[in-house]
């Protein structure tokens, strides 16, 4: 049983706002006096501190609190539109004021790398109210200002997976049966930068060829494709290249399809620079 000095209805409001507690640590949380004392203590901390920041109407309020189901004790104060701090006891194995402080993170979008606000430390023991404002005099200004750059980040990022969803549904339409990685369903990784498929599914039945096998990689934005062929017949290699070469695509470089050039075998054109270089043996001639 609980300890009588934690009241039911305290434990109960602790545990609802818990993220996904397994059925056994909700059964220790009841049963177990000292966690359901430490999950109640943290509630009333990350309850309070969201309280002190929507009197005070910081970011227009809309301040929540969560646990995560942890011994040692884990607070997210979160606001609606993503700005979060988060309360880790983790030191609870050193001795006196010590192992009673926590540590206070600010929570940026997803990957970003970018440089972060500093963490504090606070008393566990010290009211919430108390513990509001400590964060936002010492942790809430430069977090305000790294979080811009994490946003702008976040926001770079998804513009960047849209694209290559983009490209991928093209890729998906125009070759049946490519998949990701591993064999991965493409429909379980739309915005996978990496598509192959297997040349032997592509052969007609009957059909004397030998198969083509592929693979796809998109640069993060979608904007360049590197596109890698196996098993190509010599015939339908010549054709590709043959098509690189009027679409202007010479030697890894391309050039603007403008000129209006014809050859004559046995000439020679001029060169940049002034240097004379040979053109397929040819000699380029401006039509008029």
């Amino acid at each position: 049983m609980a300890d009588p000095q934690t009241p039911a209805s305290d434990l109960a409001q602790a545990l609802a706002v818990l993220r996904s507690p397994a059925p056994d640590f909700l059964q220790d949380a009841r049963s177990n006096a000292e966690l359901g004392r430490q999950l109640t203590h943290f509630d009333h901390l990350g309850r309070g501190v969201a309280a002190a920041l929507n009197s005070r109407g910081v970011e227009g309020g809309g301040w929540t609190h969560s646990m995560t189901p942890a011994r040692w004790g884990n607070v997210r104060v979160q606001h609606r539109d993503g700005m979060h701090f988060e309360f880790r006891h983790e030191g609870s194995h050193r001795k006196g004021a010590a192992g009673r402080r926590l540590e206070v993170k600010t929570g940026y979008p997803h990957r970003y790398s970018g440089w972060r606000a500093e963490p504090i430390t606070v008393s566990m023991d010290r009211d919430p109210h108390a513990i509001a404002v400590d964060v936002l005099r010492r942790l809430m200004p430069s977090y305000r200002e790294t979080l811009q750059n994490g946003l702008a980040e976040a926001r770079r990022s998804e513009a960047e997976r849209r694209a290559r969803m983009e490209v991928n549904r093209l890729i998906e339409k125009a070759v049946p049966g490519v998949h990701g990685i591993g064999g991965l369903d493409p429909r379980s990784a739309p915005d996978r930068d990496t598509s192959y498929w297997p040349g032997s599914a592509h052969v007609p039945e009957g059909q004397d060829a030998l198969p083509v096998a592929g693979r796809v990689i998109l640069s993060p934005d979608a904007s360049e494709v590197e596109l890698r062929l196996r098993k190509v017949p010599p015939a339908l290699a010549l054709e590709l290249l043959e098509y690189l070469r009027r679409r202007g695509v010479v030697a890894g470089q391309e050039h603007r399809p403008l000129s209006r050039t014809r050859v004559i075998v046995g000439e020679l054109e001029a060169g940049r620079g002034g240097q004379e270089a040979s053109a397929a043996g040819g000699r380029a001639e401006r039509r008029s």
